[in-house]
């Protein structure tokens, strides 16, 4: 019988909700109903996969086998995309309530600074680039969310056998009340490194695993520093070693140190080794303040992934799909992405508007991208925590001269997490006006967010208007563009397929009748910032992600772009 602790964690900043067990209806009728998706886990990508799929119409129940969200930081960085999907969920405002930003990172090396990590900016963008939050936080904002939005939440409720039918999936699940089953159309594993899914589905990583361990460690002190990723090569309190320390909440910080060669596990998280390192670090860099502790764990580095994310009704998500090094933040982002990529293609597949197949696009983007991840995270790993005598060599060069010689310390770069684009996917076309455009988004790109007018702040962001649809953005005052973009919006409508129609137009008098949304770009400063040099149109998939762009004089339609991004058109 399953029974999670429901003991609320302990945090001087945070309060914890132990969430009960509640008796479901497929405990006492497990034949009453298939389940449209199961997701089991409830972490960031769990929750917001679940929130995506509420909002295009999807019934969702998502498992959750303890009872409160996770404890301490854990995954504590979004980048600026990783807010635009929250925004999209619809909790970004309560996550900047919460969060403190930053732009800047150093890396140090016998007192000196021998790498400035500056993250590009533009007044346009809404997000900074980095939006630091502990999970707890995240995680409680989350589930808030999908429980307003009708997701059916079951706390204290652990997968324990999966078990694969012609046309659905019976899940074995047990509770603090005993064994039940209930029967899904579709499971989504996004229960994290331990999967049950995979674990169930036989399924195993491909990739490197790294011998380096981690101390994290999250201590609370008052200081009125600036936000922002330090790396400390070498302090003289872990010779050999790298230690990193971030600012998670305005009074919470995080000391992460690598092990020492040869210690066990249960004596690098004895708590008077844990509080003795913190107070070296302090003491290194000419802190002498009260702390105190308020969370660890112990963490080891990998680059791994799965080599298919979709295996017949069973698709994975987030770490349950990859592991990835927390240098660089790339887990917890590239598991949103992968939610938001995975959200709108499972739900098109249930309401039938695509075909199963259309799944596979969902493995083979995301895949491409933890597998091009896996690469620079690989490198960075190495140059934080070599893993040889001979990369210990390498490092030490490379540190050495980069006390003096500047061009040397882009080898020291973290290689944060970027969005990838889907060019090469089968969804995206590329029309034969594509030379027209001067830069901008281009075909499988995410999206550029715009100031809707930039001598206006009140005038709001381009990326507010979008919603859990295809959006086809027309830019300019060409009447048959228009006629053509909203005939075949209408038609698709007729169809049941999601669709906002977003008119640009520049002035007031051309504004075209039949618009979702109106957003006057007098100035063509939005048109500038999508490469527009005069009438265009954008067709752009649920996930934001561009899925194809045209000029007039173009034969694209909207409706063929939408069909090929279905999987139901051809290329």
């Amino acid at each position: 019988m399953h029974r999670p602790d429901t003991t609320p964690f302990r945090s001087s900043y945070f309060s914890y909700e132990v969430y009960p067990f509640q008796r479901p209806a497929d405990m006492d009728a497990p034949e009453a109903a298939i389940h449209p998706v199961v997701v089991i886990g409830a972490g960031p990508s769990g929750l917001v996969l679940a929130i995506q799929l509420r909002k295009h119409g999807i019934p969702c129940v998502l498992i959750e086998a303890e009872a409160q969200v996770s404890g301490g930081s854990r995954a504590v960085a979004l980048t600026k995309r990783s807010m635009e999907i929250i925004e999209q969920s619809g909790a970004a405002e309560r996550f900047l309530a919460k969060a403190i930003t930053w732009r800047e990172g150093h890396s140090y090396y016998k007192n000196s600074v021998v790498h400035h990590l500056d993250i590009p900016y533009q007044p346009d963008d809404k997000f900074e680039p980095m939006t630091n939050l502990g999970q707890c936080l995240m995680e409680d904002i989350l589930v808030e969310e999908a429980l307003a939005q009708g997701v059916d939440i079951r706390f204290q409720t652990a997968l324990v056998g999966l078990t694969s039918h012609e046309n659905r999936l019976e899940l074995e699940l047990d509770t603090p009340e005993g064994v039940y089953r209930c029967n899904a159309s579709w499971v989504v594993g996004c229960d994290g490194a331990r999967s049950a899914v995979r674990r169930l589905t036989g399924l195993r990583f491909e990739g490197e695993s790294f011998e380096s361990r981690f101390v994290i460690a999250d201590f609370k002190m008052e200081l009125d520093e600036p936000a922002g990723r330090r790396c400390y090569f070498e302090p003289p309190w872990l010779p050999g070693q790298t230690a990193l320390v971030h600012k998670t909440h305005p009074w919470i910080w995080r000391l992460d140190y690598q092990v020492p060669d040869g210690m066990s596990d249960e004596e690098a998280i004895r708590p008077e080794r844990i509080k003795a390192n913190i107070e070296a670090h302090l003491a290194y860099v000419g802190i002498d303040r009260p702390w105190q502790i308020e969370w660890i764990s112990l963490y080891r580095p990998n680059a791994m992934t799965l080599a298919e994310y979709h295996h017949g009704r069973v698709l994975l998500c987030g770490d349950a799909a990859h592991l990835l090094p927390v240098f660089g933040v790339r887990g917890m982002n590239t598991g949103v992405q992968d939610a938001i990529n995975l959200g709108w293609k499972l739900a098109a597949v249930i309401q039938g508007q695509a075909k199963p197949s259309l799944l596979a696009t969902y493995s083979t983007e995301r895949v491409a991208d933890a597998r091009q991840i896996c690469v620079e995270a690989a490198r960075s790993t190495r140059m934080v925590a070599p893993p040889s005598h001979g990369f210990r060599v390498m490092q030490r060069a490379v540190l050495s001269l980069a006390l003096n010689r500047p061009w040397v310390r882009g080898l020291l770069h973290w290689r944060t997490s970027h969005p990838i684009d889907y060019a090469n996917s089968p969804l995206t076309r590329v029309d034969a006006t594509e030379p027209e455009f001067k830069g901008g988004p281009p075909p499988g790109a995410p999206p550029r967010n715009a100031r809707l007018d930039p001598d206006r702040p009140d005038a709001g962001f381009l990326l507010d208007h979008f919603q859990a649809a295809f959006q086809v953005l027309v830019f300019g005052d060409d009447p048959e563009l228009w006629r053509q973009a909203l005939e075949d919006v209408l038609a698709l409508r007729e169809e049941g397929i999601a669709v906002r129609l977003l008119a640009l137009p520049r002035r007031p008098d051309q504004a075209p009748a039949g618009a979702d949304r109106i957003l006057l770009d007098s100035s063509g400063h939005v048109a500038a910032l999508w490469g527009c040099a005069g009438e265009a149109v954008y067709v752009l998939r649920p996930d934001q992600h561009v899925a194809s762009r045209w000029t007039a004089g173009s034969a694209a339609r909207v409706s063929d772009v939408i069909r090929q991004s279905l999987g139901i058109g051809a290329a």
